[in-house]
């Protein structure tokens, strides 16, 4: 199916073909939906962690949870809670990092609700899809029963030593990993002298980046991009560079390399134009047509092999609101004041 699994509704699950094959498993109900007595939590565990090796192993694919072996709505779904306690996806997504050695990086889990008229799921169900990526830390061992798996003529079946060994020296190119990013402090600056006002805020972010794969990166570059252009960049490290790259981002290159299981730190500090409107009861900000909170950051990574990004919106990485809080200061002159005009303005540490 061509249509991105993150897009994925009723009619789409509903219509993959019959039978299963390499790339999607159905599972019925009872192999997830604890709030059935027949279901077993040992049983769900186990055969989603062989599930999720077989995937990883061999290419990648999906899980798709609450469907018969001939494509039917099993049992009107999966309950959208696990004991009436936590939410199921929330459960897989708790759940997933454990089962499997190594751990699966980069998998997501989908909740495919009931669609407007005519489903064929129950009011208070969903189908679950665990869509598994084709893994560069493969091959991946079940730690249910210490045993590695492999999707062969739409089954998943233990994997021989031998296909293992293949399996193992299959890698080529090195994987990094953006984690923990978040928003360490931010200024702003600019002219508020109209109702609707641009002014420019520089924020730094510190993240971490780890080489979760199993080649060391030797001369990769980081790529950090936002909805709207980026107009300046630079990393508080001295063992990364300033390169020229594609206009509106900013470029980063590695001075040394990164061995798999090395884990860094970094600081990285950029500017951004944000839109603001001065309303009677209080200012909404935006940046390039997206509230503030829902701005796209992306970095992305490219080695020997082909570009990785991920996508961060700033509502997450902020928690504190620092951005915000930055901004608002110097709105606050400009209504309470009438100073049109500020100095950057410290909104962290």
């Amino acid at each position: 199916m061509a249509k991105p699994t993150v897009e994925w509704i009723e009619d789409d699950v509903l219509s993959l073909p019959l039978g299963e094959n390499d790339a999607f498993e159905r599972k019925g109900a009872a192999l997830l939906d604890l709030t059935l007595a027949q279901a077993r939590e040992d049983s769900v565990r186990d055969e989603l962690a062989k599930q999720l090796s077989a995937f990883a192993n061999t290419g990648g694919g999906q899980i798709i949870y609450g469907l018969t072996n001939a494509g039917a709505v099993d049992n009107g779904g999966i309950a959208r809670s696990v004991r009436g306690r936590q939410p199921t996806k929330e459960w897989l997504e708790n759940v997933i990092p454990n089962l499997t050695d190594f751990e699966i990086v980069g998998f997501n889990v989908y909740e495919i609700p009931p669609k407007a008229t005519g489903s064929s799921l129950a009011p208070d169900k969903s189908i679950y899809v665990v869509d598994v990526p084709d893994s560069e830390r493969a091959p991946h061992q079940s730690r249910r029963d210490l045993k590695y798996y492999i999707r062969l003529g739409g089954n998943s079946q233990p994997a021989p030593h031998r296909l293992i060994e293949d399996i193992r020296n299959r890698a080529r190119h090195p994987a990094l990993d953006v984690h923990d990013l978040q928003v360490a402090n931010a200024t702003a600056s600019g002219a508020v002298n109209a109702v609707k006002s641009r002014v420019q805020a520089g924020i730094s972010v510190r993240f971490g980046l780890r080489n979760i794969g199993r080649v060391r990166a030797a001369t990769g570059c980081l790529q950090v991009s936002a909805v709207i252009p980026i107009t300046t960049g630079r990393f508080d490290n001295p063992d990364y560079f300033t390169r020229s790259g594609v206009q509106g981002t900013a470029l980063f290159e590695l001075k040394n390399p990164l061995y798999p299981g090395m884990d860094i730190a970094l600081q990285c500090h950029f500017n951004i134009l944000v839109d603001i409107e001065i309303l009677a009861k209080g200012e909404l900000l935006s940046v390039g047509g997206m509230a503030l909170e829902d701005a796209l950051l992306s970095i992305s990574f490219a080695d020997s092999a082909p570009p990785r990004k991920q996508d961060f919106r700033l509502g997450p990485i902020d928690p504190d609101r620092v951005v915000v809080r930055s901004l608002e200061q110097g709105i606050s002159r400009y209504r309470f004041s009438g100073d049109r005009r500020w100095n950057p303005v410290a909104g962290g540490s």
